[in-house]
């Protein structure tokens, strides 16, 4: 405070802001808050108006110290903490981002299996810091396609006058576009690699490690479609640029634009969701109810942008995975196959800590509201509804199962599944339904329609309940018996919504 502006110019500030920013970090409460005031004193007499400004202005500095300290983690236990924290704190992580792209490098390298190894405490402080860097990135990049359907309108306005324009004009055009596709590619490079850090560690059975990846892998894939999207700009204005020159006959400025073409690296969104999907089916297997939510929650975001059809196959072959989530209670037992037996465990491997014997009711039925609500997120929505179109009988008929079953506490999120399904095929599903309700009531119930024939006529009454279409489309009824009143609700109120579905 003495000092004042002195401070700066005499290379103090150098000396102590990154030992500033590490007591941020502290355990120790008090040495947080000292350090928070002191950087704000700073920032003040410094003349920025927040400590974030402060740090923006010197981040190359900052940047650079962590990069040192990286490369010798024996010595620096503490630095995976100190990026965390500082991005997260000075709030300008975004501003910075370019600078960030070689520290990403080394927190990559040490969540491989190797870096784990060594360094096994420090998984979880990296993997805050790659939250906060991949955070940052889905920022850039959900800004990115509209600056670049903005720029893409100003081209086009600028080739339709193309005669009055001056090759002056046309050259910052070119560095624009050049400007743009480098920093799309910076923001492409470093949510890449914050989602190739986090792939494996899907697979953990560690709680915290497994969520931590999972909000990477969520971010990362949201902000990889956002570069893509501003990808398909840049190339309608690069081929709109080239034929305006070719006809100016400006074959220079056209060829400057040519050496300038991108590599091969701009399909990242589906060679990395190929890449993640085993992995998620894994998370899923692990059984870890908390982190299978948040799992089938990441499902339902990625699946729409990266479009169903991709995931139509897999939820053919790796369905059955999701699906055996639903069954009716911890205590319905499942006889399991020779496929199904659990794998051998390495010697290093610790054991799965989530039977399904020792989970409670309640985890249960979260982890099956959770299935259900994935099922309607993904019908509902017309980007990923085919995701389901190989598995929709299957689906359909266990969704009716828990439907008309006396699990009031899926009723909703059964129902809600059930409308979802109906607006990819609602036929099916008043099928799947009028096939128990007119079974249950046949002496007391006309025709579901005047101009129909009698049910038994449509759907033959069942010899035994493993006879229903629910049953026989969903491969089995998971443990779930048929409710009456649940039944009366079910049909009753999809009945008198068959019509709009259709």
């Amino acid at each position: 405070m003495c000092l004042g502006r002195d401070f700066v110019s005499s290379g103090f500030l150098h000396s102590s802001l990154y030992l500033l920013l590490e007591n941020l970090s502290s355990s120790n409460y008090r040495v947080r808050n000292s350090a928070d005031s002191v950087l704000h004193i700073l920032s003040t007499t410094s003349g920025f108006p927040t400590v974030g400004q402060l740090v923006l202005e010197n981040a190359d500095y900052v940047v650079d110290s962590i990069c040192r300290q990286l490369r010798h983690l024996d010595l620096n236990h503490h630095v995976p903490n100190v990026l965390a924290s500082m991005l997260s704190y000075i709030g300008v992580a975004h501003k910075i981002l370019p600078l960030l792209e070689e520290p990403m490098r080394s927190v990559s390298m040490e969540l491989e299996i190797l870096g784990r190894h060594q360094h096994p405490d420090l998984t979880i402080p990296f993997l805050k810091a790659v939250a906060e860097i991949v955070k940052a990135s889905k920022h850039e990049a959900f800004l990115l396609p509209t600056q670049t359907e903005l720029f893409a309108r100003d081209v086009r306005s600028i080739i339709s006058n193309s005669a009055e324009t001056k090759q002056d004009q046309w050259e910052e055009i070119l560095f624009k576009l050049n400007d743009s596709r480098r920093y799309r590619r910076t923001v492409g490079s470093i949510a890449g690699s914050c989602v190739i850090a986090a792939i494996p560690l899907l697979a953990s059975i560690k709680q915290e490690i497994c969520l931590a990846a999972l909000d990477i892998i969520e971010s990362g894939t949201l902000a990889i479609a956002k570069i893509e999207a501003a990808y398909k700009h840049e190339r309608e204005i690069k081929e709109a640029t080239e034929e305006a020159l070719e006809s100016l006959s400006l074959y220079q400025l056209k060829d400057t634009l040519e050496a300038n073409e991108e590599g091969a690296d701009e399909n990242r969104l589906l060679p990395a969701m190929n890449k993640i999907w085993p992995f998620l089916v894994t998370c899923i297997q692990n059984r870890n109810p908390v982190a299978v939510r948040r799992c089938l929650s990441v499902i339902s975001s990625v699946v729409p942008v990266c479009g169903g059809d991709f995931f139509t196959r897999r939820f053919l072959s790796d369905g059955a995975h999701f699906w055996k989530l639903l069954i009716t209670s911890p205590f319905h037992k499942k006889s399991f196959s020779k496929d199904e037996r659990i794998p051998l465990q390495l010697p290093y491997r610790s054991s799965s800590m989530s039977s399904e014997d020792s989970l409670a009711e309640t985890s249960h039925l979260k982890v099956q509201i959770a299935v259900l609500n994935m099922i309607a997120d993904l019908c509902r929505n017309k980007s990923s509804s085919s995701a389901l179109e190989l598995v929709l009988k299957k689906v359909s008929g266990l969704v009716v199962g828990i439907a008309c079953s006396g699990v009031v506490g899926l009723r909703d999120a059964s129902l809600n599944a059930l409308h979802g399904l109906a607006s990819i095929d609602p036929d099916l599903v008043w099928l799947l339904l009028a096939d128990i309700y007119y079974t249950k009531y046949k002496e007391n119930l006309p025709p579901p329609r005047p101009e129909l024939p009698q049910i038994s006529q449509i759907l033959p009454p069942p010899m035994s309940p493993k006879e229903y279409l629910y049953v026989q489309y969903g491969g089995q009824s998971y443990g779930f018996d048929i409710d009456l009143a649940s039944l009366d609700i079910a049909f009753t109120r999809f009945d008198s919504q068959h019509q709009m579905y259709s």
